[in-house]
């Protein structure tokens, strides 16, 4: 029973260590996008943690830019982007960002102080955004099972045999083990 309990308290406590350090914990008061509809003044020098998806990267000799398309964290600070987004923001940095490893459609959660607000063009729709100075920024990797249009989640879609081989109904992708393509 002591053996139970211990391995259930090391996988709880190991679940809750897979959340990177720097966006671990949302600033308190946790401001979101929306909150701030035009009134970045007000908020300026304030700490946030929002998150999005990467729209472009702009380097100058004084640092660099991303331009982020907003999108709601989940609990472990990760964006998700199946829902609403509520606009885009500006992250800086003084110092250089690759657009090759930051690249578009590139998920990041971004902790910083709001520092101004800045004018940018989108198509042909002039907007004003808030600009967040970074303090951390940590890039997302894409994951086999959120990406991937063939995975349709254990158990909905595919019949299971243990650990042994498991094959989707429409038999055109076999998979070994729980979840992990062969």
């Amino acid at each position: 029973m002591k053996i139970l309990v211990s391995t259930v308290m090391l996988l709880i406590l190991t679940a809750c260590s897979n959340v990177p350090v720097a966006i671990k914990n949302a600033p308190s008061p946790d401001l979101q996008l929306a909150q701030l509809n035009g009134k970045v003044s007000a908020h300026q020098g304030e700490k946030v943690r929002w998150g999005g998806q990467i729209v472009k990267v702009e380097n100058t000799d004084n640092g660099s830019t991303l331009h982020i398309a907003q999108f709601p964290l989940n609990s472990f600070g990760r964006p998700n982007i199946k829902a609403d987004s509520d606009g885009r923001f500006l992250a800086q940095t003084n110092e250089f960002i690759d657009p090759y490893i930051y690249k578009e459609d590139t998920r990041v959660t971004v902790t910083g102080l709001i520092s101004k607000q800045d004018t940018i063009t989108v198509d042909k729709k002039t907007m004003t955004v808030p600009v967040v100075q970074i303090s951390d920024i940590y890039r997302w990797t894409v994951s086999s099972y959120e990406d991937d249009p063939y995975w349709r989640g254990y158990p909905y879609y595919y019949d299971h045999f243990g650990y042994g081989v498991s094959y989707p109904r429409s038999r055109t992708h076999w998979h070994y083990g729980r979840g992990f393509y062969w």
